[in-house]
This record gives structure tokens, sequence and C-alpha cells, in this order.
């Protein structure tokens, strides 16, 4: 690694989010910045969404500077050539026959799977079909009734998914950065692309300013709360907790990464509490991590990232997260 470069890593390979499925309308041309190249996405008159390379095979026009839908297909807006799908050419409006080389697929596309309210794109610098899939979260395609408002939140950030990963096995910083006890996880498990931990910790709203002072003495009770964490690459994690007060209410968390570029990423949250804590109490908890990462944010785009960091015991697992996350960048 270069230790003049402030990242020297690469860009991950994984599922990673190109825009909210709700950004994407019938008839919608987007050109979106991913994994340090722009994508054209689309979404067909039928409302399949595509992803594509921006330049038209024909004479390199960029398909997202003034492409159209048209049916299945997107329509160049230099000679109107009609790319579908499969990259395939559909049509020519000025010759009744469409090249050979174009009847194949001529236009590259991308992997792309519409899942918990996200469109999530494959990236793999060495072309190769994607290896484990986008996990299904119930909670944000089919929620039951017992669980409240959807909140979504989209952050740009200057540093990298690895940075931004580290964080949760970084005990130390809690305490410094967020002045709240760091969670030590209990129990790991570490799977090819998949990763589990388990922390528990005592809940107390009663002291937390969003809460009224009437229900303050209401919820005094403490609470021993569950964290479980779930990572399917650097892609994709999913935080839940459980037994939250005052009523063992549940707090669930999607996070999708994206990385721009090698330095750049967007985070897009969705977060849902169940109705029985969606007071205070649930609002407080949303805002609370919602509002957290601006802590971090600083940080991260003014940190350098170390290669072989000089660490203690009090850490946190951090040398045997990057030994997981190395498989990503081979």
């Amino acid at each position: 690694m270069d230790i003049n470069v402030r990242i020297p890593l690469p860009i991950p390979h994984g599922w990673f989010g190109l825009c909210w499925s709700k950004d994407l309308e019938a008839g919608d041309v987007k050109t979106i910045n991913f994994c340090d190249q722009e994508i054209v996405l689309f979404r067909t008159e039928e409302g399949k969404a595509v992803a594509t390379s921006p330049f038209c095979p024909h004479l390199g026009a960029h398909l997202g500077k003034g492409g159209k839908v048209k049916g299945s297909s997107i329509q160049c807006p230099f000679h109107g050539w009609c790319w579908d799908a499969e990259g395939k050419c559909t049509e020519v409006p000025y010759s009744d026959q469409i090249p050979k080389a174009a009847l194949k697929p001529a236009l590259e596309t991308f992997h792309l799977e519409e899942i918990n309210g996200m469109l999530m794109c494959w990236h793999d610098k060495k072309n190769r079909s994607p290896y484990f899939e986008v996990p299904y979260i119930e909670e944000f395609n089919q929620p039951d009734k017992n669980w409240g408002e959807l909140f979504t939140f989209e952050y740009k950030i200057g540093t990298c998914l690895q940075e931004i990963a580290e964080n949760d096995v970084d005990q130390a910083h809690f305490p410094t950065v967020h002045l709240s006890p760091s969670l030590p996880e209990t129990d790991t498990e570490q799977k090819g692309i998949y990763r589990k931990t388990v922390a528990e910790t005592l809940m107390d709203p009663s002291n937390n300013e969003s809460v009224s002072e009437e229900n303050r003495e209401l919820y005094k009770d403490q609470f021993v709360t569950t964290f479980t964490r779930e990572s399917w690459g650097l892609g994709t994690v999913l935080l839940r907790m459980n037994n939250l007060p005052p009523s063992g209410g549940e707090f669930v968390m999607l996070n999708v990464s994206t990385p721009v570029d090698r330095e750049n990423s967007i985070l897009r949250w969705q977060m849902r509490v169940t109705k029985n804590i969606e007071d205070e109490v649930g609002k407080a908890i949303i805002d609370g991590i919602a509002n957290g990462l601006y802590d971090d944010i600083p940080i991260w785009e003014n940190k350098t990232y170390r290669e072989k960091p000089v660490l203690c015991d009090g850490d946190g697992p951090i040398n045997k997260f990057r030994i997981w996350v190395s498989q990503f960048y081979k």
C-alpha cells in the first residue's frame, strides 16, 4: 500500500446500493456515480429497473444525457438506437436491419436486484457473477402490523466503506466520540461473506433529555437490551435491538452502503421501531442513532487508513474484522 495515499484500499466487490426504489419511476433515466464509474439506470415502461454502461455501442453517445425510455428499452439521444435490458439492440429507426453484432449483448449491463426498498447493483472488478444474494428483510418489504413508521436517512461521506465498517468493532471510540459506553461483543459468528455479532447493555431512558419528565419516572426501570448486527459483505448491515423499554419493544435498522469512488461513500439507512415504543422512546432511539453519525464524519473525512495500526487489548477485534473483510478485495 502507498503510505502517501490517505485511503490506499481498492473498492471492494459485492452488492451495493444505487438508489432508493421510490426515486426511480417508470420512464426515468439517471446517471449514477458508482464504484469509480458511471452507470446509467432506467426503468422501463413495464416497471423493470435496468443498469447499463453509459456509452452507446453505436457511436459512443452518453445514454444518460438525453436518452429516453421507449417501451422496454433505452433510446440513444444521438441516432435513436434502442437497447434492452440484456444490452441487445431492439431498433434502428432509419434502417430495416439491425447489425448482427448488435443483436447480441453489445451494451454492457450490470446485475441488479430490487429488494428492501433499494436498487442494489453487483460490483466486481474481475467481472465475476454474484456469488451471494442480497438478504430479504421482512420489515422493509412487508412489515407486520406491529411495526411503526419507516424513517429513511442518506449521508454522503468522504471516506471508504472499510473505515465506516470498522467503526462497529472499534469499541474504544464510543466513550470518546459518542460519549456512550462501549458494547463488547459477547458472541461472534463469521461464515463466508456473512458476519453476525451479539452484544448486551442496560438501557435506561430515564435520563434521556428527549423523554419528558413525566415519562422519565415511568421508564426508570433498566432493561437488558440485546444488540444483534448482521453483515452480508460490506454493502448490507442489519441491526436489531430487542427488549427495549418501557415495554420490551424492538428496533430494526438496515444500512446499505455505496462506494462512489475510493474516497467517497453514500450510506442509506432505514429504521423502524415497534408501535409499543413508537412514542418518545422510539423517537429518541432513532434520532440518537441518525444524529450520532455526525460525530464520526469529521474524523473519517480527515483521517488516514493505517494498514498496520498500533493497537491495545481494549480496542476491539479490529484485526479479526480486517481478516474477514479481506475476502472482498481478492
